[in-house]
Order: structure tokens, then sequence, then C-alpha cells
């Protein structure tokens, strides 16, 4: 009886171990992501950076009133271009469309822009 309970508890001991390993090894292969965010004159930039990935999400955002999606458009391939220089890729593709969210609350409307680099 003895021998029984010591397999069970040495079968739980292993089982907790290798799901604690586990969780340990998912939670380091997540990749890091730099935020910068740079503010200009009526409106800001915003970009999520994931360098292992060679993905970025470039976010504007300017007050809903003054939003225009020709600006928005124009300003974000300008940074996406002097982005993909500064970072030493040769050139980037667009991973899915473009989507304009507005924050009425706050007066915002923000345009994402998914961006995969190539090297």
């Amino acid at each position: 009886m003895k021998k029984i309970l010591i397999v069970i508890a040495l079968l739980c001991f292993v089982v907790v171990g290798a799901f604690a390993q586990s969780q340990q090894n998912q939670e380091s292969a997540v990749p890091l992501t730099v935020l910068i965010t740079e503010p200009y004159d009526g409106y800001t930039i915003a970009i999520e950076y994931t360098e292992m990935l060679g993905e970025a999400r470039f976010i504007y955002s300017t007050n809903r009133f003054t939003y225009d999606e020709y600006d928005a458009i124009k300003i974000a391939r300008e940074r996406i271009i002097a982005f993909t220089k500064e970072k030493g890729y040769f050139s980037y593709s667009y991973m899915r469309p473009t989507i304009t969210k507005t924050d009425y609350e706050k007066n915002k409307t923000y345009f994402y822009s998914f961006v995969l680099f190539d090297k």
C-alpha cells in the first residue's frame, strides 16, 4: 500500500514538474515587442515592433475632427519607409488591410497599418 502511494506521489511530482517546465518554455518563447511613440504637431505615431518576427503595427492617431484618411495613409507610409531603412530591412509588405477606428469619448481617430519587413 505504501509503495502505491509513493508511486502516485512521484507521478504527481513528475506531471506537475513537466507542466511547469512547458509553461516556462512558452513564456520565454514570446517575442519581445518594443513600443515607440513619436508625437508630432497635431498627430502621434506609435510603433509596436516585434524584431524577432519582423512585424510592426503603425498607429497614427489624431483628433477625430481633423482626421483625413489621405494624410493618415501618406504619413504612415513615409514613417514605414523611414523605419525600414533605420532597421536595415530591404522591403516591406502589408500583412492585412488597414483599420480605422474612432473613439468618440476621447475625440480621437486611430489609423492602423500592419507591416511585415523582409531582410
